[in-house]
């Protein structure tokens, strides 16, 4: 079995080439963030250290995550962002792994593809065989996250702001995927990529 973690900075595109590499490659695709919904839920392993640390206020009447009060008060709080991370990371990682083990025992030879914004930051690249970064111009996902969230230029650039540089993430990365234009070219870069991966 091969586990491939694709990641890249917002407005990269790395939704659409997961999501490429699970229809037109057949791999299995696990989203880091539905994962991290899921640790979150009532009957998640992370709920009941979030509900203790954070308290009933971030919590909705149905028991379930409030998830924009939550990342209002992180967005510029590096103090509560580091609680957060420090629950759920974790808890998404044990989620992972049991998913590529599942995986594993139905099918040997299946390609997994763990999808994640923030696959080195939070320490994943462990239970990877390879790091692909999807790469797109500053410019370029400034206009998609503007398009796509409705933001303004400066909420946008806010976002882009606390992430890792994209030119810090090549460092870690096996492959670059460009993605800099439409969906044909990035078929296009898929197909490049995979053809180098399946020669090795």
């Amino acid at each position: 079995m091969t586990v491939i973690g694709v990641t890249g900075n917002i407005g990269s595109g790395k939704t659409t080439f997961s999501r490429l590499l699970e229809q037109e490659k057949g791999c299995l695709r696990l989203d880091a963030d539905c994962l991290g919904r899921l640790v979150a839920l009532p009957d998640g392993e992370a709920y009941d250290e979030l509900w203790q640390t954070f308290g009933e206020e971030y919590f909705l009447a149905d028991g379930s995550l409030d998830r924009p009060k939550m990342a209002e008060l992180v967005f510029n709080n590096p103090t509560e962002l580091a609680k957060l991370n420090g629950i759920m990371h974790p808890a998404v990682l044990r989620q992972i792994k049991k998913e590529i083990a599942a995986a594993k025992a139905e099918n040997p030879q299946q390609i997994v593809v763990v999808e994640a914004a923030l696959l080195i930051e939070a320490d994943y690249l462990g239970i990877l065989d390879e790091l692909w970064l999807v790469w797109a111009d500053d410019d370029v996902r400034l206009t998609r996250v503007m398009s796509r969230d409705g933001a303004t230029a400066e909420q946008a650039q806010a976002r882009m702001r606390n992430q890792m540089p994209q030119a810090e993430k090549t460092k870690y990365a096996s492959r670059v995927v460009h993605n800099n234009s439409d969906i044909n070219d990035l078929r296009s870069e898929l197909d490049a990529v995979w053809q180098q991966f399946v020669g090795c």
